[in-house]
Parts: structure tokens; sequence; C-alpha cells
């Protein structure tokens, strides 16, 4: 997607660094987020409008430029306290191929974890967080599968969504912000490179 700044955003500011909290406020980054009421009021609204054009914002490659004194990093999900509202909504944004424009996009409010598998996976590489400055290099384990329903404010529904591997994984990462945990919480703190022979690596 290729933002036009004047027509594209959904609310006035053009997103920034500064809008984000981080896990050294943990008055907001681990507190649990509380779910809201439909349809938004015009406060939580926006904190959904802000969260989505942040993602949109941070994957567009030429607004969004390395050498851009606010460069943002880019991010796939962006949940509400780590833009400090505690409120139980997050966005995430998978552009899978440009060209073709296959981009699936959801806005999940009041969205929970119903099923889970007891398969086990892991990014290869770690995962990251624009709330987390240090690196924390290690293997993050989610359950592979993971059912959860929630209301998209994009298609104005509710939904109910079976979601496996990188999908499943970035939605635990969303989730989680929301009841105030992060993601190195679940790095083994002895062995951060552990990893069992059953769990299935992406």
């Amino acid at each position: 997607m290729k933002l036009d700044l004047k027509k594209d955003l959904l609310q006035k500011e053009i997103p920034t660094n500064n809008w984000l909290w981080k896990d050294s406020q943990p008055e907001v980054i681990r507190n649990v987020s509380v779910n809201v009421e439909l349809p938004l009021n015009k406060e939580n609204e926006l904190v959904m409008k802000k969260l989505i054009d942040f993602v949109r914002y941070s994957q567009d490659p030429e607004l969004n430029k390395k050498e851009n004194e606010d460069y943002l990093r880019p991010a796939v999900g962006l949940a509400a306290p780590q833009i400090g509202s505690n409120v139980n909504m997050f966005f995430a944004r998978f552009e899978w191929d440009v060209e073709t424009n296959d981009v699936e996009e959801f806005a999940m409010i009041n969205a929970k974890i119903i099923a889970k598998s007891d398969q086990i996976c892991c990014l290869s590489d770690g995962e990251g967080c624009l709330s987390v400055d240090t690196n924390h290099k290690g293997l993050v384990p989610r359950n592979y599968k993971i059912q959860v329903q929630g209301y998209d404010w994009l298609t104005n529904e509710e939904v109910d969504l079976t979601l496996r591997g990188y999908h499943a994984i970035v939605f635990q990462h969303e989730l989680e912000h929301n009841n105030g945990q992060l993601y190195y919480d679940r790095i083994n703190k002895e062995e951060p490179d552990f990893k069992d022979e059953n769990w299935i690596i992406i």
C-alpha cells in the first residue's frame, strides 16, 4: 500500500515514534487492558485509527525511509497499550506481495483466544517489539494454531478466526500486549536458544 498522506490517513497526525510507550513505562505496558463498548466512542476510535495509520505508514518504504529523522521500525502489528491506551484493541497487517496487493488487515477489538493447539512453533530469528529497545535474543515459543474471536473494526463484524503459523504468532504477540505481557517473558532464561525437537520453526 502506497499511502497518500493527504487522503489515506484515518486521523490528522503523521505517525511518529513519539506515540510509542516502552517497557520502561510499566504503568501502561505491563497493565492489563479492558474490553471496550461498541460502537467505539470517539476516544477509542482515535486509538484504532492511530494503530492502523502507524502500521501502514511504517510499512511504506517511500514515506518511511531509513534516512528519515523519525524513521519508524516497520511493524506487522501494534496494540493499543503501545500508544498509551489500556484498551483491548490491536491492528495487524500482513503484506505478502506489494505488486499484486496481496494484503491482509485485521483491526481487532475485544479479541480473545478461545482454543489453541498443543503444537508449539517459533520464529527462527526470535521476535522484536516497538516497545522494547533492548535486544532480547532467544526463541519465543507460541501455539502453532489458535482460534480467536473478536470484532473487526474494518469489516464491522464479529469474527471467528482460525490462525496458524506466522498469523498465529503475530496475533499472540499483540494479544499478550493487552494482557501486560511481552515477548521476552517467554524466552527460556537459562537457555535462550532452547528448542524442543517437536517444535515447528518458521
